[in-house]
């Protein structure tokens, strides 16, 4: 398993101190039951790892009894529930043992009475013996509010808790050892930090020829990947693919995907929230102002590029005809990386070893004014503004005056704030504002080598 260093150190060391109930969750494709797994084959304890399906808790609970009983090489218990199952399992076990159950969230989704069935598993069932129990799932909303919320029946019984994150470009870069930051940068802005996705590529050949046989070929896993996904998850996924189409060429006001799929905007709302509840889409509000009036914008990288070059293009691609599609992407491929670093910068601010911490990073934007990467933390009163450009031409002062011609304008803490400017720049910065840089303890220059630098400290 490559990465997740303190995801595993958290997991393993809780399960070696004691009976837990953990619970881990995050977008599907993201690592969970990879995680999970190797960490139940590091551990020196028994375990079970089931996954649920959608098909109720009674099939559930029987299979998971099968599965008890298969790791226990006894017979297949007769079960009506889970706390049958339970009490199956807590009579053949007399010594510290996992249960990890897979896809929690499916229980959740089909049955609303499901955690109230777990808090008494935890509660009657576990309570005097050894056994642990990691909870696995997909839908973050489900397991942030049926199994993590204060209305939930398991509230307050859980020990921790993790959500597993997407990799930054740092994590990811692991899988590409033998590429340049540029690349690394290029790779990213295709398959992002799902480590499902970057396993596909393979990691000696080039970045499009890796999207030419794993992208764009019918039968690559990568090429069905996100009708796949919305199929699982949802219904009616033609309207989330439209909606998903529409933000990737741009729209990203309700009216504008409204227009953009020729639907009323009031009718999008439940799609949306879908969409959010799957990690897929995330409502960006200005940094200064998270409750305010935002924009929705792709979580996932893969996906937008996917929704801007594979989709529209699936006529050509079924035909097998590859190359003109791979011709169109190395065209208008440093447009599409471009907006991938305004990503990773947000994510190298974001970093412990960055000189400025900041509580919230995002975006900011007023009327026609924009800051690409804003950055405010409340206790130290501090402002960080920045931009970036990935072009081929060296960054010169006139991007830091643009800046600090805006800054008036950004209204937070207006009176009694400190204001730090951070660029980023793909090839570079000119000599002139390398030496204003300096001689200002407000201002930091960043290459795309020292980005990677910065993901690589700890």
């Amino acid at each position: 398993m490559i990465d997740r260093d303190t995801e595993r150190e958290w997991l393993q060391s809780r399960l070696n101190d004691g009976q837990q109930l953990l619970v881990v969750y995050g977008r599907r494709r993201v690592g969970k039951t990879t995680l999970v797994t190797d960490v139940l084959d590091r551990v020196e304890i028994p375990s079970v790892y089931y996954l649920c399906n959608q098909r109720g808790t009674e099939t559930n609970a029987r299979q998971f009894a099968e599965r008890c009983a298969t790791t226990l090489d006894d017979v297949p218990p007769a079960v009506d529930d889970f706390p049958d199952a339970f009490r199956y399992l807590t009579g053949r076990v007399d010594e510290p043992f996992v249960v990890a159950i897979d896809e929690f969230s499916y229980l959740v989704e089909a049955d609303e009475t499901v955690t109230s069935v777990f808090q008494t598993v935890v509660d009657e069932i576990l309570d005097e013996t050894e056994i642990s129990l990691v909870l696995l799932g997909s839908s973050i909303s489900m397991m942030e509010e049926g199994v993590l919320s204060y209305e939930s029946p398991l509230y307050g019984r859980r020990t921790g808790q993790w959500r597993l994150e997407p990799m930054t470009l740092g994590q990811a870069a692991a899988f590409f050892p033998e590429y340049d930051p540029e690349a690394m940068v290029q790779m990213y802005s295709v398959v992002g930090g799902i480590p499902a996705y970057l396993e596909q590529l393979d990691p000696k050949a080039n970045l499009l020829t890796n999207v030419e046989q794993h992208v764009l070929s019918k039968g690559a896993f990568l090429y069905e990947e996100p009708e796949f996904l919305l199929r699982q998850e949802l219904r009616e996924p033609a309207t989330y693919m439209a909606i998903l189409e529409a933000i990737a060429s741009g729209a990203s006001r309700v009216t504008e995907i409204a227009n953009e799929i020729d639907k009323q905007a009031s009718s999008l709302s439940r799609y949306l929230t879908n969409l959010e509840r799957l990690a897929i889409i995330e409502k960006e509000t200005p940094v200064t102002d998270p409750d305010g009036r935002g924009v929705y914008r792709l979580t996932d990288q893969y996906l937008r590029f996917w929704f801007r070059y594979v989709s529209p293009n699936r006529a050509t691609l079924e035909q097998g005809h590859t190359t003109p599609v791979r011709e169109t992407i190395a065209d208008t491929f440093p447009t599409h990386v471009s907006w991938t670093f305004e990503d990773v910068c947000r994510q190298a601010v974001r970093t412990p070893a960055f000189p400025v911490e900041c509580s919230r990073v995002g975006r900011w934007w007023y009327d026609d004014m924009e800051v690409d990467i804003a950055g405010i933390n409340e206790q130290t009163e501090t402002l960080l503004l920045g931009e970036y450009k990935w072009t081929s031409d060296n960054v010169g002062t006139g991007l830091l005056s643009e800046l600090e011609r805006v800054e008036p304008e950004v209204r937070w803490r207006s009176s009694d704030r400190s204001v730090s400017y951070v660029l980023f720049a793909k090839s570079g910065f000119s000599d002139k504002l390398r030496a204003l840089a300096a001689e200002r303890n407000d201002l930091s220059l960043w290459t795309v080598d020292d980005v990677i630098s910065l993901f690589r400290e700890r």
